[in-house]
């Protein structure tokens, strides 16, 4: 009963993600790439997201970042996570015995630095919910595995995904990590407070500001 419960409950954000299309963007949860996604990638993907986002149904802190990198959400389909922190040989404590499936081709389980640092903060949390700005992968032209920063029109584009995202938690206080994320929730009405991304050095910023998020 929870499961179709779960599913009625973000059927309008699922239906958003996987109606966008653009250039230089992967859909991880509309897409396959027969290079690098194992078969049904993009429907594995769309299960794990709704198993996280069931397991975090009442947080009342939203984390939004900047956009999904290659080797986290591309690939786990959970924003700041990756397939190890999921299904590794120690996976986060709110992941451990819930049926996540591994999506990439490589022989070892998708590993990504910035996902680590975030989950070393929070993992003992269940008052915080994880999102991007932009919810698709975007990659430098012709290169699928270079991240770059999304362009104002795509997060323009992206507006009615996070203005449904941020709807589920009506009540939560909002974060936005990094500027890009701070601009793409100010166009949505949302004005939330900064935190330091914690990548290109940003850790210790970004740990005060988590500090500051207060437990309810």
């Amino acid at each position: 009963m929870r499961h179709k419960m779960t599913q009625t409950r973000f059927n309008k954000l699922f239906d958003a993600l996987r109606a966008f299309r653009g250039e230089g963007a992967f859909n991880q949860y509309a897409e396959t790439d027969p290079e690098l996604d194992l078969p049904g990638a993009d429907r594995i993907r769309l299960a794990n997201l709704a198993l996280y986002l069931d397991a975090f149904r009442d947080a009342k802190n939203v984390l939004v970042g900047e956009a999904p990198s290659f080797n986290g959400c591309r690939f786990s389909g959970i924003p700041f996570t990756s397939e190890e922190l999921l299904m590794g040989r120690s996976p986060l404590p709110w992941a451990d015995g819930l049926p996540f499936k591994r999506t990439s081709m490589r022989d070892r389980l998708m590993v990504e630095h910035s996902a680590s640092i975030v989950w070393e903060l929070i993992s003992g949390r269940k008052d915080i919910v994880l999102w991007n700005a932009f919810p698709w992968h975007p990659y430098k032209p012709g290169v699928k595995d270079r991240n770059r920063k999304p362009a104002i029109g795509e997060i323009e584009a992206a507006s009615g995904a996070l203005r449904i995202f941020t709807g589920l938690y009506p009540d939560a206080s909002v974060y936005a990590v990094g500027r890009t994320a701070e601009h793409a929730l100010a166009e949505i009405g949302i004005h939330a407070e900064y935190i330091r991304h914690p990548a290109r050095g940003g850790k210790p910023l970004f740990t005060e500001g988590v500090s500051r998020i207060g437990t309810v």
